[in-house]
């Protein structure tokens, strides 16, 4: 019987060390959440608002909000995410008006430097790319609908370009309210694409490359 009590207690201080050693080998799972928020692109001159200027047309403008939504990744020391973001800004200057909208893809590739349970701080790699098109119009401009041919109605002209950027970026987590987590990203992005103005409507004689259009961005996310 005694022997038995000892086979016993061996057997539960076994199963005992067994469950904390698995307990420290298991990995932690990352976390994935559904992301939400507003990021601000602050871009340098671009190469096409000298054109505009000596035409007396509207410049582009450098701070362009930008409203995306995605999803972020978070493990014990990495972490990343991706957005999907869709931007709008216009200008005027006197009878003319221009639009530039587009549509942002960023991917972001982090190492967490520091993890708490109530905040963290990650940096790393932002890759992006950015396909936008730019519309300047005469705002008193008429369409005759009884008169709907191209030659017969100007006064806008409409154009696009395409670039890809990658650069430093860093990201605070504050995670005290466990309903609702906060993210603040600020980063700084390098085009290293041409960027070439294009049209899908006419050849574009003299164009302009816009490379070297290098941004800041930050932004506030939820998640």
């Amino acid at each position: 019987m005694r022997n038995f009590k000892v086979l016993i207690a061996l057997f539960f201080i076994s199963w005992s060390f067994a469950q904390e050693k698995e307990g420290t080998t298991t990995p932690e799972k990352p976390k994935f959440y559904f992301t939400y928020g507003l990021n601000a692109q602050v871009q340098d001159e671009l190469s096409i608002d000298k054109k505009l200027k000596v035409a007396g047309l509207p410049e582009v403008n450098s701070f362009t909000p930008e409203f995306f939504i995605g999803m972020t990744m978070f493990g014990k020391k990495y972490s990343g995410d991706i957005d999907f973001g869709f931007l709008n800004s216009k200008n005027e200057a006197g009878n003319n008006e221009n639009r530039y909208i587009g549509f942002t893809t960023r991917l972001r590739v982090h190492y967490n430097l520091i993890n708490k349970e109530k905040v963290a701080f990650t940096t790393g790699l932002n890759f992006s790319n950015t396909t936008g098109e730019l519309v300047v119009f005469t705002k008193n401009n008429v369409i005759d609908l009884n008169d709907l041919t191209p030659a017969n109605n100007v006064g806008n002209l409409s154009l696009r370009n395409n670039l890809f950027f990658v650069g430093p970026s860093a990201s605070l987590y504050l995670f005290n309210n466990k309903s609702t987590k906060l993210r603040l990203n600020v980063g700084y992005e390098f085009a290293f694409t041409n960027g070439k103005w294009k049209s899908d409507y006419a050849d574009v004689n003299n164009t302009v490359k816009e490379q070297g259009n290098n941004r800041f961005v930050f932004g506030i996310t939820l998640l």
